[in-house]
């Protein structure tokens, strides 16, 4: 089972890793430091989702090696996590409004 920092909301892990290797990280680099396979880092980049404590690893690489992309990033990714947070509340109000009251009388 995969863990993720998103919290519902999937990181572009393509993006991160590609602008990785523009800066001279190759995927094997990648896959070396966080203790994985080339291909399993490649599978990110198709769709997977890494484990919590690789994520924090190419995070923090992408942050050392491509900062301003990483700040551009987070702030996107934190502001789709609010709106997300948004919407979750926003459905469970309308799933509660159709619920009784538990104080109420039903006939």
């Amino acid at each position: 089972m995969s863990h993720n920092l998103s919290h519902g909301r999937r990181r572009d892990w393509f993006t991160i890793v590609r602008a990785l290797m523009r800066v001279g990280v190759p995927m094997k680099e990648i896959a070396r430091r966080v203790g994985r396979d080339p291909t399993t880092v490649q599978g990110w980049t198709e769709g997977g989702e890494p484990r919590e404590s690789d994520a924090r690893i190419v995070l923090a690489l992408f942050a050392k090696h491509c900062p301003r992309q990483y700040i551009d990033h987070e702030r996107r990714f934190r502001i789709a996590l609010e709106i997300a947070a948004m919407d979750r509340r926003q459905q469970v109000i309308k799933v509660g409004e159709s619920l009784p009251l538990p104080f109420t009388e039903t006939t």
